[in-house]
């Protein structure tokens, strides 16, 4: 039953946190800094892969610095109002850490080269992942590596899988390369946080570690539940608005 919950609240949590990490990392940022210059925000796209915005004519930061940047404030906010006590709040951070990495694989596998400072922000991205895998190991515990890799596959690794497998049968271009690019550095960072010297036996978690609350798996469906609802009504008043639009032209083109 513990395996079970723990598995339940990967699924459940997966995608919202993906989804709002998407977010915060690369809209909220260009956004806010796009308003504060007094340059107009183009909105790319608001799908159920992600929000993203750019401002004219060109992006203020690139993009891969914005997302980090936000991914390590947002990692410090959870950590400084003790979020991280809470599975989902490590969970989060892991999200982050993964999100803000993705820009600077993409400029390996694409530009010439290893500069210094993309290697550099991989590798900062990388190392809030590996923070919040720690992180739920800490509310989870784990005597062993393999007890640890079993627990973070089923709270951090199974749902990210699901969740791209998912994604995939919406999207087929997302390729088997892509999906490596996606899950490979994920697999790594609970490797690495497996293999950290920690002290899981401690006295105060063991409430903690008898199981995950049934609220928290409620509370996370009750959210995605929300968030898929809310993209769902605007894709399709998007469509009606278009079809809209489309049907107005109509008698224009005839009467001409």
């Amino acid at each position: 039953m513990r395996c079970l919950r723990f598995l339940l609240l990967g699924l459940a949590s997966v995608y919202p946190l993906y989804w709002v990490a998407q977010f915060v990392l690369f809209f909220v940022p260009e956004t806010a800094i796009g308003y504060w210059l007094g340059d107009p925000v183009k909105v790319l796209g608001i799908s159920y892969l992600q929000a993203t915005a750019v401002v004219r004519p060109q992006a203020v930061f690139p993009v891969q610095w914005e997302g980090l940047a936000a991914a390590i404030f947002f990692a410090g906010l959870i950590l400084g109002l003790r979020g991280d006590r809470f599975i989902t709040g490590s969970f989060a951070i892991v999200v982050l850490g993964q999100a803000a990495l993705l820009p600077f694989v993409n400029i390996v596998l694409t530009v010439p080269g290893l500069p210094i400072d993309v290697i550099g922000g991989g590798a900062a991205a990388f190392g809030v992942s590996v923070a919040g895998m720690y992180g739920i190991l800490r509310s989870t515990g784990g005597c062993d590596f393999y007890e640890r890799m079993a627990l973070l596959s089923l709270i951090a690794l199974l749902p990210e899988a699901a969740l791209w497998m998912v994604l995939r049968a919406a999207y087929p271009f997302f390729d088997t390369r892509f999906l490596l690019v996606l899950l490979l550095p994920l697999y790594l960072a609970a490797i690495v946080a497996s293999l950290l010297p920690a002290n899981l036996s401690d006295p105060a978690l063991d409430r903690a570690l008898t199981g995950v609350p049934w609220t928290e798996i409620l509370a996370s469906s009750v959210i995605a539940f929300l968030l898929i609802l809310a993209l769902s009504l605007s894709s399709y008043n998007g469509e009606l608005l278009n079809s809209q639009t489309t049907d107005q032209s109509v008698p224009l083109l005839d009467s001409r």
